[in-house]
């Protein structure tokens, strides 16, 4: 059973996704990455504190997209591996409480007499060895239910997946995400943020103007594009998904796409449920795409998007292509990214032992060198999160204010969780043959389709031909320089 499956379809409600076409986008059966990305949040901290500042934080700030991760199922086990921290840190709280209190009822007794000082510090002694004890058992028993929950949705995340989110709001956006088709992104980056690293870039421009009917339909570069989506699909083995996406540039121009909601808000709304309200959306109705096809718009812009995704996720080719025409002129973009597969460190849980003598003689050592200073630091943790939620408070009061007083606040996304944990070194990048094949396909399925796109016109293609055959070898000589070099070539 995948995570997919054990999921579902979130909850009903605000979000805009068709449910027609939720069974055709998700993620492939396979889907391995998010098994491990929810398997990671048990047992890395960083990276449950990383999916709970971009997933599980309410903000202004756009989601960026996670390709092929499901990003409901990565935030229910992100909530639910806090909550096990959450949880530890409540027990050795109430752990220390005791152990200050009867320490403080051994110090009275010693005041009136009961105890001497000998007594009394032997009596301390006792109670910090009991104390030691009792939180190396709190932090072991800890580690033991992470380590096991890691265990689980790595192998079946059927057997035991987590409830769903606390806030309606937030489980709604993170559905949308799973079936993004608009993305804001920041002025000063790349359109493209969450496909990972740029393979190539190309262009082309075509005179239009030579054709062999005088008088026929004109040709926009919508047509180009929506004849793209229909034809390259097809011509690839396993096919890769296909559809249009709106990139927005962050700032003031983003206030003239339509990405946030309309109307009034909700009656006894809290903070979070009115920051989730005022996050720009991730799915627009197809209406909001069109406008956007065939200009330059320097605040939004349609692209024809194409992923490819092999190894359970691991590796995800992405192509993204945009055409405008202007004085009898086609002006085609091509580009092409890559998501590679994740870190090492990750792959870590399909190699633990479910036994139980091998939790205790692998987590007992963690447990025994920690206890003390979780111990200490428990009351500290609880402290560190009442601020955060005041902080947020704060932050989210000077954003309003803020607003209030410029348009030009720059609330795109940020680099992704599936980023951050992706292994770019193609040193030690397996799967590095596979992502040769999509980019090359990519290009040259490309190619292939404007070239009968062309000719269905009536285009005459010879400066096509000159142009696409340039493209290729750029692609050819592009690979060996990358790929070739990451195998010793």
């Amino acid at each position: 059973m995948t995570v997919n499956m054990a999921t579902g379809a979130a909850s009903a409600g605000r979000h805009l996704a068709p449910p027609d076409d939720i069974h055709q986008e998700q993620a492939a059966p396979d889907d391995l990455v998010t098994r491990l990305l929810c398997a990671a949040c048990y047992l890395h901290d960083d990276i449950a504190d990383a999916a709970q500042t971009h997933l599980l934080t309410p903000s202004r700030r756009a989601l960026t997209p996670n390709w092929e991760v499901d990003v409901v199922a990565l935030a229910r086990h992100a909530a639910r591996a806090q909550g096990l921290r959450t949880s530890r840190d409540r027990w050795l709280n109430t752990e220390l409480f005791y152990v200050a209190g009867i320490a403080v009822l051994g110090l009275i007794l010693t005041l009136s007499g009961v105890f001497n000082l000998f007594q009394f510090v032997l009596f301390v002694l006792f109670l910090l060895f009991c104390a030691y004890w009792a939180a190396a058992g709190i932090v072991w028993f800890g580690l033991r239910s992470a380590r096991r929950a890691a265990i689980s949705v790595a192998r079946d995340p059927g057997e035991d997946p987590p409830p769903p989110l606390r806030r309606r709001s937030t489980e709604e956006a993170l559905y949308d995400l799973n079936h993004c088709n608009a993305v804001l992104y920041r002025s000063d980056a790349a359109p493209f943020v969450g496909s990972g690293v740029k393979l190539d870039t190309w262009q082309m421009t075509l005179d239009i103007s030579r054709r062999s009917e005088a008088g026929g339909p004109g040709i926009t570069g919508a047509d180009l594009q929506i004849a793209l989506l229909e034809l390259l699909p097809g011509r690839i083995s396993p096919r890769p998904s296909g559809h249009h996406r709106l990139y927005v540039r962050g700032g003031q121009g983003a206030l003239s796409v339509d990405l946030y909601r309309q109307g009034p808000l909700e009656p006894r709304l809290d903070m979070d449920e009115v920051l989730n309200w005022r996050r720009p959306s991730t799915v627009v109705h197809a209406a909001t795409l069109w406008p956007y096809f065939d200009r330059r718009d320097e605040s939004a812009r349609t692209y024809t998007c194409f992923q490819q995704s092999a190894l359970g996720g691991q590796v995800v080719v992405s192509l993204f292509v945009r055409a405008w025409v202007a004085n009898q002129t086609l002006f085609v973009e091509g580009q092409v990214y890559a998501l590679r597969p994740l870190h090492p460190q990750l792959y870590e849980v399909n190699d633990l032992d479910t036994s139980s003598g091998a939790e205790l003689r692998e987590l007992g050592p963690i447990a025994l060198h920690d206890a003390t200073a979780l111990l200490l630091n428990a009351p500290s943790e609880v402290l560190k999160k009442a601020r955060a939620a005041r902080l947020r408070a704060a932050n989210a009061s000077e954003a309003d204010a803020e607003i209030e007083h410029r348009r030009d606040v720059d609330f795109g996304a940020v680099k992704s969780l599936r980023e951050q944990v992706t292994n770019f070194d193609l040193g030690e990048h397996f799967a590095a043959a596979d992502e040769e094949v999509y980019y090359q396909a990519f290009v040259r399925r490309t190619m292939e389709c404007i070239g009968i796109f062309l000719q269905t016109r009536g285009v005459d293609q010879a400066e096509f031909a000159g142009q696409s055959a340039d493209i290729i070898s750029h692609t050819n000589e592009n690979a060996r320089g990358i790929y070739g070099a990451a195998s010793g070539a």
